[in-house]
């Protein structure tokens, strides 16, 4: 993982505060139209306005100044296209218009003969990383967690081992018999 800091107002990655979000700034998700985006700032700008009755008891008026200079910040980027592509492409999310499941269907895709029959999560990242696909982008578009991702690539699976923990049944035992069924049928 890049350990660069994220250009001003840009998620670093995973664990990243909410707040560095221009989305979430706005309540949004990353599929937003650009009317969507209008109507989220002019909300937002009511909400956290001055003697707004929806947030007068809850924050402080420095508070509230806080919230609308970071709404004015992400509808700043949001609402133009040139920087919300930018920030888009930076953070690996797809652009508004894209289809949901961008990805190529099997018979179609190019690569399907230089699958090897046993796939390793290396295996996995090096050809995600050569298509230029991020694990933020497929987080996305796939709603799987991003640390689901991760593991997947690091061939990690303590996370099924904890599942058995918690459920109160022998997670070796569980995990060695659920990856038994994805071993290779000859």
């Amino acid at each position: 993982m890049a350990t660069d800091a994220a250009p001003q107002g840009a998620p670093a990655g995973p664990g990243q505060d909410a707040r560095d979000d221009l989305y979430a700034a706005l309540g949004l998700e990353p599929r937003a139209s650009r009317d969507e985006v209008e109507r989220a700032y002019r909300f937002s700008l009511e909400l956290y306005g001055e003697g707004a009755l929806g947030t007068y008891s809850l924050l402080e008026p420095a508070e509230a100044e806080a919230q609308r200079v970071r709404v004015c910040e992400a509808y700043e980027v949001l609402s133009d296209e040139q920087k919300r592509q930018a920030y888009d492409a930076a953070q690996g999310f797809l652009p508004p218009e894209t289809p949901v499941l961008p990805f190529p269907s099997p018979k179609h895709s190019r690569d399907a003969q230089e699958l090897p029959e046993v796939l390793t999560g290396a295996e996995l990242r090096r050809m995600r990383e050569a298509r230029g696909v991020s694990l933020r982008h497929i987080a996305s578009v796939t709603k799987i967690g991003l640390r689901y991702l991760e593991y997947l690539e690091e061939d990690r699976f303590q996370f099924l081992q904890e599942y058995a923990r918690l459920v109160g049944i022998d997670p070796r035992r569980t995990a060695d018999a659920y990856m038994s069924r994805l071993a290779p049928k000859r």
